[in-house]
């Protein structure tokens, strides 16, 4: 008997742990009562090349910016009432990255949702957590574009097909599939993606997996204690065996996002060889530029110190990876710890696309914003100056 209550507790409080996590109200029913179903052929080419093929649209060519988009109008679709968005593409590539894009009546202004990646079956979102999902709905619209930083923007596009679309109201089966969307669904390479298991994009998301898993953890602990009067080296088993099996559910899931991210990564890479590899990069303009600069830096000592400012912290981390080996770092982190000191004599300070900065011929002093530095330009083209400091007379 004991048993048997532990075990129905385990899935009652479980069961109200994963509703919780959906946010889904006990009111709702099973089955949405309210749906808007598009299928892909009722969508308008905006941006790229489509042909429509037995109701599915056909996206087969890309536009300005390498990217793609389709819109449907709405006859003022009311958000609160419809926040749950389900769509299906085929043949997906996973160097593309998928957008929501939505347009208020009343607002000229569009709003844009990052969406997970569609695979080949049904997606599922939940826009009711976006703070501009609100009003009426007037348009709504996919983007498809190469994954930024990430992929190059003449390699990434594939044709794929924008199968159909739908949005409707609230209920137990569209809140627990946006959820496992959520959980599941894969999203491209970012800075973040360092962060095994945290988030990997701004776009607002469902409650925690690793934050669930804990607690249903607790849970289980919590009514072995209470039915199963578990105490001592029989409590500690029990615990040891959860979080074992916790720890290989987030594995798998993380395994997961790691497999279809290779995917991605070979999809691009495969057919070339390392030094091929880093032409075909995402960011081929900072490759040239770095390119340029050992070209142009050459003759100096070999243990220069070389310092990078950028108006984008990711442009300036990546032309410091380009750079490399030479001894390289990022000037504002290197000057963090005491902004006033000047730098030592011979210091290279390598400005990239920032706009602002200021160079006075005459008195051989450098601005960036509040930094200024006092030497000689060495080398200097359209968006690129490098100075190399010295001591002010």
């Amino acid at each position: 008997m004991r048993r048997f209550l532990f075990s129905l507790a385990c899935l009652i409080s479980i069961g109200a742990l994963l509703c919780w996590a959906a946010g889904i109200s006990w009111q709702a029913p099973f089955f949405s009562d309210q749906h808007r179903n598009w299928m892909g052929s009722e969508f308008r080419v905006v941006m790229g090349g489509a042909a429509q093929d037995e109701g599915r649209l056909r996206i087969g060519a890309v536009g300005d910016e390498r990217t793609a988009l389709q819109s449907v109008a709405l006859n003022g679709v009311d958000a609160a009432e419809n926040p749950i968005l389900r769509y299906r593409f085929e043949q997906f590539p996973h160097t593309l990255e998928l957008s929501l894009v939505f347009r208020r009546m009343g607002s000229e202004d569009v709003s844009v949702v990052s969406l997970p990646w569609p695979g080949g079956e049904d997606a599922w979102f939940d826009l009711g957590s976006v703070p501009e999902w609100n009003g009426r709905i007037t348009e709504i619209a996919f983007a498809e574009y190469p994954t930024p930083q990430i992929v190059p923007p003449m390699q990434g596009f594939q044709p794929f097909t924008l199968v159909d679309a739908s949005l409707s109201s609230r209920s137990w089966h569209g809140d627990l599939a946006a959820l496992r969307t959520d959980w599941l669904g894969q999203w491209p390479w970012s800075q973040r993606s360092v962060h095994a298991l945290g988030r990997d994009t701004n776009t607002p998301r469902a409650q925690s997996l690793v934050l669930c898993l804990a607690l249903a953890i607790g849970l289980v602990l919590l009514w072995a204690i209470v039915f199963l009067r578990a105490r001592g080296a029989a409590l500690l088993r029990l615990a040891f065996c959860a979080f074992v099996l916790g720890w290989i559910v987030l594995d798998l899931q993380w395994y997961a996002g790691l497999h279809w991210r290779h995917s991605a990564t070979e999809s691009l890479y495969a057919g070339y060889e390392w030094p091929e590899q880093e032409l075909h990069s995402a960011d081929p303009d900072i490759v040239a530029t770095a390119r340029e600069l050992k070209s142009a830096l050459r003759d100096l000592p070999g243990n220069s110190r070389i310092l990078v400012h950028s108006n984008s912290s990711y442009s300036a981390l990546r032309l410091v990876y380009h750079l490399l080996p030479l001894n390289v770092a990022v000037l504002v982190q290197a000057t963090a710890t005491n902004a006033d000191a000047p730098l030592p004599d011979d210091t290279l300070v390598v400005v990239y696309d920032t706009p602002g900065w200021k160079f006075d011929r005459n008195t051989g002093n450098l601005e960036i914003g509040s930094l200024a530095f006092h030497g000689d330009v060495v080398y200097r083209r359209d968006r690129l100056i490098v100075l190399r400091t010295r001591s002010r007379p």
